[in-house]
């Protein structure tokens, strides 16, 4: 039997607020996401809350939530607050 390994490192291209960056690592926190997001340009700061973008509406990410990196994942950060 063929025993079968499974590596993922590699790069992820991800977005956040429209802009397309590429990610590393194949599993990162909201809050990692938002500094590697700060990192590629993104005009946002790291008091900002995170959604992930999904057919069935946003999802909150907390800054100590893990998420699973894959290419095509979207994200919005905004600054939040009650209306959010």
């Amino acid at each position: 039997m063929v025993q079968q390994q499974t590596q993922a490192i590699g790069h992820y291209e991800i977005q956040v607020n429209r802009v397309t960056f590429r990610e590393a690592f194949p599993q990162r926190t909201g809050r990692q996401i938002k500094e590697d997001a700060i990192g590629a340009g993104v005009k946002i700061q790291l008091s900002y809350v995170l959604d992930e973008e999904r057919p069935e509406g946003n999802i909150r990410i907390g800054d100590e939530q893990v998420v699973q990196i894959h290419s095509g994942l979207k994200f919005v950060a905004h600054p939040g607050g009650s209306d959010s």
